[in-house]
């Protein structure tokens, strides 16, 4: 479970930088072990499904030669008997239902890995967001955690269709896609502060002419 970031104050993963941790939001030296790891996020089970589904390769394909071996071992020795039948089939029986579980169950792990950084990534990229609670481009972040700028751009893009209409985009000197998760609040807001104050003024403006008349 993930601690607050003693700066930001943040849940935020973590981001390696060499030898230093640090807090994927504001960049702020975290322990190691407080929050999880943008880069090793998911690993030990995209390693472990990959390990199983080579060992489930391995299981099949020895117990299918070995099965094959027997029954022509068995035929060889008694041509008109049943034991190379008896000898080969359960040899390929088990070797199909191990080989075929440890496949399907690395698969599985796999896929969990990959959700399990896919998770973290986002994470990492909305804590980046809220941080900043500004205009940002996917270069920034990319940069900042260490992460390819196209995956970056498709976390935002998730997160940006998640708010719809409050997210505003806009294209930077350089060519960078900038996203402003606050954008559509923000001009409102500047839209209400200059109508309140253009209110006030004709409020201002009404009373001294009463005070001259």
């Amino acid at each position: 479970m993930s601690s607050e970031c003693p700066k930001c104050g943040q849940r935020a993963p973590i981001v390696l930088k060499g030898l230093d941790s640090r807090c994927a939001a504001c960049a702020a030296p975290r322990f190691l072990l407080a929050a999880p790891n943008v880069s090793l996020a998911g690993q030990p089970s995209r390693f472990g499904g990959l390990a199983a589904s080579l060992a489930g390769v391995g299981v099949l394909g020895l117990g299918l030669s070995l099965s094959a071996g027997l029954w022509f071992l068995g035929h060889a020795l008694s041509p008109t008997s049943t034991w190379s039948w008896a000898l080969a089939v359960p040899v390929f029986g088990v070797s199909l239902l191990v080989g075929l579980l440890l496949l399907v169950g690395g698969t599985k792990l796999r896929r969990s890995g990959t959700a399990r950084r896919r998770a973290v990534e986002l994470e990492a990229v909305s804590s980046m967001v809220r941080h900043r609670r500004g205009p940002i481009s996917a270069y920034e972040i990319a940069r900042s955690l260490e992460l390819p700028e196209p995956l970056v751009d498709a976390l935002l893009s998730e997160l940006a269709r998640e708010k719809a209409t409050a997210v505003t985009l806009d294209v930077d000197a350089d060519g960078h896609v900038v996203y402003d998760f606050e954008g559509e609040e923000r001009r409102w807001r500047v839209l209400e502060e200059q109508a309140e104050v253009t209110a006030d003024e004709a409020a201002k403006t009404h009373a001294e002419r009463l005070k001259r008349g």
